[in-house]
């Protein structure tokens, strides 16, 4: 039985999983302002309470596996860069704190590669040896599975860092740095300001709303908001253009979409595939197009395949 968490920037997912089956699982807030070695304490100790509630204890576990939402070293158990989230995680040794703290052997991995590991054990990707994941949310992610394999790059960098493609590149500087980032126009992160620099704004019900997330976004849309058409329509063909050239550079048989957008699945499907029928160059390239199947579940299920593949050799 593997220990398994997924770090998020709301929520922390726990699980006890063994042979891709989640025995038990639970959650902590993320709080994701506290340091990390106070958070791996207070997961180490929500493992112990998963397994005394399961008559189980640490000696019928054989490893631990963490997905990070972080760019991972996955060779040194380190994480390179913080972003804001969980100060004093580039300072730790996670190996070693298995180790003295749990007594076991520890993976780690960036969050969205595990859940595309996930999702290629027992979900939409099963049976696909290459292909690219993008999640789309608060921001974008990528991750890719390359001859069955996760895809690293030479310093573990390739594709996460898609979402921060430059897709305008007359446009403005963005929060990371980059000109016309994609994230800075097609994200949850900025949704609300995209919105607000609209013309047709003030007349829209999009200023009237609650909140402006792309669930309203695209109700709104229906039913002919102006406004909420021109942020789904931008929105729609900016995850399209990165589909496509993460689709050119990798060249996958499958590309899964995951993420809190994909509640308008139904939409954002067919458009995908509209775009990459009308513009991929050279010869047609039929790329299906499928959302992720696992939710939440993913990336704990994806930690427990790394654990096995790294250190059992499966």
């Amino acid at each position: 039985m593997i220990l398994v968490a997924d770090f998020g920037g709301t929520t922390i997912k726990l699980g006890l999983v063994q042979d891709t089956q989640i025995i038990a699982k639970t959650r902590l807030d993320a709080l994701a302002n506290h340091p990390m070695q106070d958070r791996l304490e207070a997961v180490a100790k929500s493992w112990e309470s998963l397994l005394q509630e399961q008559s189980r204890s640490l000696k019928d576990c054989i490893g631990v596996a963490l997905a990070l939402p972080f760019i991972v070293d996955v060779r040194n158990s380190r994480v390179c860069g913080e972003f804001g989230k969980f100060p004093g995680a580039s300072e730790i040794d996670f190996s070693e704190w298995s180790q003295s703290r749990l007594g076991l052997p520890l993976v780690m991995e960036n969050d969205l590669r595990l859940a595309l590991l996930g999702e290629s054990v027992v979900g939409s990707a099963k049976d696909n040896e290459h292909v690219v994941m993008l999640a789309i949310g608060t921001g974008i992610g990528c991750a890719v599975i390359s001859g069955g394999r996760l895809f690293h790059g030479a310093n573990n960098r390739a594709a996460s860092l898609l979402g921060h493609s430059c897709i305008a590149y007359n446009g403005s500087v963005g929060r990371c740095g980059n000109i016309g980032c994609a994230e800075d126009l097609a994200s949850t992160a900025t949704l609300g300001e995209l919105a607000k620099s609209h013309p047709d704004f003030t007349e829209s019900s999009l200023s009237r709303a609650a909140r402006i997330d792309y669930e309203t976004v695209f109700a709104l849309a229906e039913v002919g908001d102006v406004c909420s058409l021109g942020v789904r329509d931008q929105s729609l063909t900016i995850w399209a253009t990165l589909v496509q050239n993460a689709v050119l550079a990798y060249d996958p048989e499958l590309v899964v979409l995951g993420g809190g957008v994909l509640k308008s699945q139904e939409i954002i499907l067919p458009a995908i595939r509209e775009h990459l029928r009308r513009y991929m160059p050279c010869i047609p390239w039929e790329i299906p197009i499928v959302a992720a199947t696992l939710g939440d579940d993913a990336a704990l299920i994806g930690g427990e395949a790394l654990f096995r593949q790294i250190h059992l050799k499966q």
